[in-house]
């Protein structure tokens, strides 16, 4: 009798024993669930949140220059240098330390420049301003820094300029040309929330830009501006756009 008894106490003890492993073996993946480890938690949060869109505003510097002397993009003019504001948005997606977007940028510049055929007794420089829209395709590499991101950006794409209008000739009429746009920039931007980021950021672009020879008798000023207006014409831009940018991931 004394026996069973004692039988019967270690299987109890037994049995407890097996409870509390079991529960310990339980409660084990929850927690280990609840704290993952800190290199994990590093690469979730590199593709956290992987679209972004950034909205920019600043000043545009520009000095356009004829690729060939009496055949320029723009008539009449030599050159032309200026400043003016300019905004761009862009549309994009990052992962780990790399990011690739699509960059829509406006500006609108008045300066002056040299006159290639100047009247008897006139200036030989005259104002001007142009609009420039230019659409690229950019790469980013993006370094984390804690709060702070610094970035460098390559991009590529196509340059428009139009509507421009100079007193160096005296139709009227103002020009449009076409081209390809490069740009490099740096920039730096500041984490003031989560999915919120300000900044700033310096570009430096070369855009060469195209215009098509007008049909002859349209042109209504007349002399050499009219002959130069029937040829085709080419020119490079130089631009360096300064700027603020806020940018919002999602």
């Amino acid at each position: 009798m004394l026996d069973l008894r004692t039988r019967r106490s270690r299987s109890g003890g037994q049995a407890a024993a097996a409870l509390a492993l079991l529960a310990t073996l339980v409660s084990a993946p929850a927690s280990a669930q609840q704290s993952p480890p800190a290199s994990a938690a590093r690469r979730s949060d590199m593709f956290r949140d992987p679209f972004f869109v950034e909205l920019e505003g600043g000043a545009t510097y520009m000095a356009l220059l004829s690729v060939r002397g009496d055949r320029s993009a723009f008539p009449n003019m030599v050159s032309f240098t200026g400043w003016g504001p300019g905004a761009g948005v862009t549309l994009g997606f990052h992962a780990l330390v790399f990011s690739v977007g699509l960059q829509v940028y406006y500006c609108h510049v008045t300066g002056e420049g040299d006159v290639l055929n100047p009247t008897p007794m006139g200036p030989t420089r005259a104002t001007g301003e142009v609009d420039l829209v230019a659409t690229t395709l950019e790469g980013a590499f993006r370094l984390p820094m804690g709060r702070v991101e610094l970035s460098m950006r390559l991009a590529v794409g196509h340059a428009f300029m139009g509507r421009f209008t100079s007193d160096a000739w005296a139709s009227a009429q103002s020009v449009n040309a076409n081209g390809w746009t490069g740009r490099a920039g740096l920039g730096v931007d500041v984490r003031v929330w989560r999915k919120l980021f300000v900044g700033f950021d310096l570009d430096a672009a070369v855009t060469n830009v195209r215009r098509s020879g007008i049909a002859g008798g349209s042109c209504t000023g007349g002399g050499l501006i009219c002959a130069e207006l029937e040829q085709d014409g080419d020119a490079i831009a130089l631009m360096v756009h300064p700027h603020l940018q806020v940018g919002m991931h999602f």
